[in-house]
């Protein structure tokens, strides 16, 4: 295995500054970059009138770019055919590697690493403001340049992996897509189902009067709600409570077998129940908890109701908004859900609940995945695997 030379980026990208000079009355079609490796994106039409800048760069297929504002989140791309010609400012300077020596794409995956933009983090450290990584600083950074034919193995190697990754993606939102269709209860006939008020059939349990907690006591788990996207939750289980640490943030009460659990201080639709593994920890404060008043209600059906587009329609009636930042039991009373009989309810849960599990799975494969692509990746350029020569010899017969 040959040694790679290392080289300054500037060696073998140079900057592309294809000038447009805005003129009134003329309207441009705009770019920009996000960060965690989203890329470059259409920011829409602007004018003199939306654009301070007096010019703008005119970008091209191909072309290496990143945003120059906390680069060290990511914030890299390849310039996609459907924005070619589209502009930026100079908080996305462009460039245009020397076909020779470097592939766009080789580029890209190696600032896509963590630790190289761990290393950024470190070196932008201490800077006033906004961080910004600036033209000097990317083409002073040295990046591994292996043979053109050692580049693009790499880079097919991951592109494989990253058609998985966007496969699944796709099947996680078809089943996101599906779930929130039949969230809507009126799959189920809820247009026809008698509706009752909250505060008739739903108990919240509210105060430090509920098993108070002793916190001289150690050992005590804490719990909050997490999850990979709204109305997708887990209960999740942080480090045990430290007596010394505790504050305002936490109730001072345990959760109970059964309790519904919904949090306020996170995306609407992040819900759970406490399960045997969760029992007696001590939820966050922006939880509100409940549970049947009545045995006319079947505690797993409360969840999905909370998470149904009726919830969000009379959330959003009550002018809350989507974070629930203000949201509390009060607004809760004064709403009301579709009571179907009680079999009827846990049919409906556990229908929704085989959907959501089908979910979990894709997600859990997801991240599988995206760590396997990043331990490849780090492997791949610091030489740990190599690809085969043959490789190239297939790639032939296959072409």
């Amino acid at each position: 295995m040959s040694e790679w030379e290392t080289v300054p980026a500037g060696s073998v990208a140079t900057q592309r500054k294809d000038v447009v000079m805005l003129e009134p009355g003329v309207e441009y079609r705009t770019m920009g970059v996000r960060w965690y490796n989203k890329g470059a994106y259409d920011r829409g039409i602007g004018s003199t009138e939306t654009i301070k800048a007096k010019r703008l760069f005119r970008a091209h297929e191909g072309d290496f770019v990143f945003n120059r504002i906390d680069t060290q989140n990511g914030a890299f791309d390849v310039v996609p055919a459907e924005l070619h010609g589209a502009l930026a400012t100079n908080e996305f300077p462009l460039y245009v590697p020397n076909p020779d020596r470097l592939l766009p794409r080789f580029l890209l995956l190696y600032f896509q690493q963590r630790s190289v933009l761990g290393q950024i983090d470190a070196m932008r450290a201490g800077s006033e403001g906004r961080s910004r990584w600036k033209e000097a600083d990317f083409e002073a950074w040295r990046i591994p340049l292996p043979s053109l034919t050692e580049q693009r193995r790499i880079v097919d190697a991951v592109s494989a992996l990253d058609a998985q990754v966007e496969a699944l993606e796709v099947e996680f939102a078809h089943v996101e897509r599906v779930l929130d269709a039949m969230l809507t209860m009126e799959t189920y006939g809820g247009a026809e189902w008698p509706r009752r008020a909250f505060s008739d059939v739903i108990d919240f349990r509210e105060g430090p009067g509920i098993m108070a907690v002793d916190f001289r006591d150690a050992g005590v788990p804490l719990i909050r709600l997490a999850g990979l996207t709204p109305g997708e939750s887990i209960l999740a289980k942080c480090n045990y409570l430290d007596p010394q640490k505790v504050d305002k943030k936490w109730s001072h009460f345990r959760v109970e077998l059964g309790d519904v659990l919904l949090s306020t201080s996170a995306a609407l639709g992040r819900v759970a129940v406490v399960d045997a593994e969760g029992v007696g920890a001590i939820p966050y404060t922006g939880i509100i908890r409940m549970r049947p008043a009545t045995d006319l209600v079947e505690p797993s059906y409360i969840p999905w109701l909370l998470r149904s587009a009726d919830f969000a329609s009379q959330i959003a009636d009550a002018g809350v908004g989507t974070t629930m930042a203000h949201f509390g039991p009060t607004h809760l009373r004064k709403m009301t859900i579709p009571l179907p009989p009680v079999e009827t309810q846990l049919s409906i849960a556990e229908t929704l609940q085989q959907v959501h599990a089908t979910q979990l799975v894709i997600a859990s494969e997801l991240t599988n995945l995206r760590a396997f692509r990043s331990a490849l990746l780090a492997s791949l350029l610091n030489q740990e695997i190599e690809i085969p020569e043959s490789y190239d010899a297939l790639l032939e017969e296959v072409s």
